[in-house]
């Protein structure tokens, strides 16, 4: 339970920031204990805002003022810091123009304003000049896009195949003493156990076993065993036995652990999920069995 409220409070702070949409998703999913329909809805609703806050920033581009600033008046020469050319093209300019006009043949003064050239027809626009300064922040801007995308790709592919994992080891696990297929649940006054394998503990006349799990609590795993008699727990903390009339309540606190109360004492046994619904019936029919 305490795994599963972390894992929720991380996804919702992944939500929070916008920019770990992704992974909060993967959380969401795969290490919380939500239910179906609110995952639906929020899969739903973020996943596309998501998308479309990359492709905005994929897409849109500054905008850069390559013109240069007006200045009133007009002139005739000069250039700007956008000119490639400099200097050198406008003294160029000037000669040419000089030296048509010593010549004498008629020819109408140029003018040097991109503007007017564009209005008289005489001259092709062109093309539009960015500085080497400007053209290189902007591939940067664009590569470290895709390296923050790429990154929190790798991130996202990293938690699913880890969940992945746990889920194949969880619904995988088998159980060494018993083929839990031959429970038919549910049990009734008639119904027989199947044969348990289970030889750490020594039976007392006419006891049989009726089931035996390895508990899985971390750091402290053991067994539990069921007898026609007691309850057994096996753990590296220590061995508890009790025999069946002397429970009071059996319960499950969560998928996986199982509460048995005795008197005032409640002990907690930590079983893999898919074991628990053969842990707690056997408990209860053989329980009923005492009565």
């Amino acid at each position: 339970m305490q795994r599963k409220k972390l894992f929720s409070i991380i996804t919702i702070i992944c939500f929070c920031t916008v920019v770990l949409i992704p992974i909060g998703l993967a959380l969401m999913w795969f290490s919380t204990g939500w239910k179906k329909k609110p995952k639906i809805i929020l899969t739903a609703t973020l996943a596309p805002l998501y998308i479309i806050l990359v492709a905005l920033l994929l897409l849109l581009e500054p905008s850069y003022n390559t013109s240069g600033i007006g200045l009133p008046g007009s002139y005739s020469q000069g250039y700007t810091a956008f000119d490639s050319t400099g200097g050198k093209a406008s003294e160029s300019k000037a000669k040419q123009d000089n030296r048509s006009k010593q010549k004498g043949d008629g020819a109408e003064f140029e003018s040097e304003d991109p503007k007017l050239s564009k209005e008289n027809g005489d001259a092709e626009p062109e093309p539009e000049r960015l500085p080497r300064s400007l053209q290189r922040k902007k591939g940067k801007i664009g590569t470290q896009v895709w390296y923050t995308i790429l990154f929190f790709l790798l991130i996202l592919i990293l938690i699913l195949l880890q969940n992945l994992r746990n889920g194949r080891k969880k619904e995988g696990y088998e159980n060494p003493y018993v083929d839990t297929n031959q429970y038919k649940l549910p049990f009734d006054e008639n119904s027989k156990m199947p044969m348990v394998h289970f030889l750490g503990l020594r039976l007392n006349q006419g006891e049989r076993i009726f089931y035996a799990v390895n508990t899985v609590q971390k750091d402290n795993e053991g067994d539990f065993v069921v007898t026609s008699q007691r309850v057994l727990i096996y753990s590296k903390e220590g061995d508890y036995e009790f025999p069946l009339p002397a429970l009071t309540a059996i319960a499950s606190v969560s998928n996986s652990v199982l509460q048995l109360t005795s008197g005032d004492r409640k002990y907690y046994v930590f079983v893999p999920e898919n074991q628990m619904k053969y842990a707690l019936a056997v408990v209860r029919w053989a329980y009923g069995k005492q009565a």
